[in-house]
């Protein structure tokens, strides 16, 4: 018994060193788990660069339509002026690109409101309302560096909609002016964008806008050359994508 004892202790340990040895061979065959990466996709672009939406809410004034009328007669008066003016709204959607400081890009817009007036002389009476306007413009700006605020130019063109009527039977005779019409015009202005949040920023706007002349007549032998025109101010909030 004293000769099995002496035995099984070596014998034990040299087991528990086989085993070790194995384990950790065993171990080094083992599939390797690799933990997946996450890629963060940087946005590289400048910061003003891509696609917008965005409304604004503003006020149109001193609209000067001289009311002339000219007759087959050949006869010639003034019955006053349109003094178009009144508050207006629009959705607006654009792109720009950004070299450096300098941005620009097209913006479309649809525009609308209560911008109107209306008159009463001599026997005479009558009204004048832009229903809506669809406008493109082209936006070109430099980017201020201490409040990373863009200020910036503004040409465009405009389609837009108008109603007018002269209507009585006054000193000059009867006059029946009562039409719809579609013209076209241009757009001057200036603006800045100033940053509240990464993609939301507020604008602040000035326009004039001209929609030519237009000859109405009623069918008696008058006739009035429609000349609205609008200066405008504007506020407004775009969202970047």
């Amino acid at each position: 018994m004293l000769r099995c004892s002496l035995f099984a202790k070596p014998l034990a340990a040299l087991t528990l060193i086989f085993f070790s040895q194995a384990a950790l061979a065993g171990s080094l065959s083992d599939p390797v788990i690799e933990t997946p990466v996450d890629r963060i996709v940087v946005d590289n672009r400048p910061y003003w660069e891509g696609a917008y939406v965005g409304a604004t809410l503003g006020y149109d004034f001193s609209g000067g339509d001289r009311i002339g009328i000219t007759q087959a007669s050949g006869n010639r008066f003034t019955l006053g002026t349109y003094e178009n003016s009144g508050w207006a709204g629009s959705l607006r959607a654009g792109y720009r690109w950004q070299v450096d400081r300098w941005v620009f890009g097209p913006e479309l817009a649809i525009e609308g409101g209560m911008i109107e007036d209306s008159f009463a002389a001599r026997g005479y009476r009558g009204t004048t309302t832009m229903n809506h306007a669809l406008s493109l413009r082209l936006k070109a700006g430099y980017v201020w560096p201490v409040l990373n605020s863009i200020v910036y130019g503004t040409v465009g063109v405009s389609r837009a909609e108008f109603d007018y009527s002269v209507l009585g039977s006054g000193s000059a005779g009867p006059i029946a002016i009562n039409d719809t019409y579609t013209t076209n015009g241009y757009i001057l202005g200036v603006g800045i964008e100033q940053p509240l949040t990464k993609r939301l920023s507020l604008t602040g706007e000035y326009e004039y806008m001209n929609y030519g002349k237009d000859m109405l007549s009623d069918g008696l032998g008058n006739d009035t050359l429609a000349t609205p025109l609008f200066h405008s101010v504007k506020l407004g909030l775009n969202l970047r994508f």
